[in-house]
């Protein structure tokens, strides 16, 4: 009789993460297993810094707010182009994390890896060679990187 799925979801840092391979073997961890466990546990415990939850809804409202920027900036483009007041209000575009932030393995302080999905009116040369400031920005709320050098940049 084959083993019933398990349920390898878990919730680190506020985000339910769920592996992205079905689970090969669900039975239960022999003696050697939870040893390794152990001893995995007590390295990490000792040698991998774990963000704080503060840290983490720092991180988080830091992405709302640059989600929400580059919904301003998409908006400001569809604008400049003189696009009809429909498509401006539905231009849209989203924002998704890679890297380690999105597998749940990044240190504190290290940076968050983004993609930014825009429409095709928004091209390399809108986004590379805009000095756009949204209004009321005050620029501390976070530390964004001016990435100029498009060679950088996979897109």
């Amino acid at each position: 009789m084959p083993t019933p799925p398990v349920d390898m979801s878990a919730r680190i840092g506020g985000r339910t993460v769920t592996p992205a391979l079905p689970v090969v073997d669900g039975s239960r961890p022999g003696p050697t297993e939870r040893t390794f466990d152990e001893l995995l546990g007590a390295f990490s415990k000792e040698n991998v810094p774990i963000e704080s939850d503060e840290g983490i809804r720092r991180r988080e409202r830091v992405l709302d707010r640059m989600g929400a920027l580059c919904r301003e900036w998409i908006r400001s483009v569809c604008v400049r182009l003189q696009l009809p007041r429909d498509a401006v209000d539905s231009a849209g575009g989203c924002m998704y994390t890679s890297g380690s932030y999105r597998l749940g393995v990044h240190e504190p302080g290290a940076d968050i890896d983004t993609i930014l999905v825009a429409p095709n009116v928004c091209t390399r040369e809108n986004f590379f060679g805009s000095n756009y400031v949204p209004p009321g920005f005050d620029g501390d709320e976070s530390e964004l990187a001016n990435l100029r050098d498009p060679a950088r940049i996979h897109t």
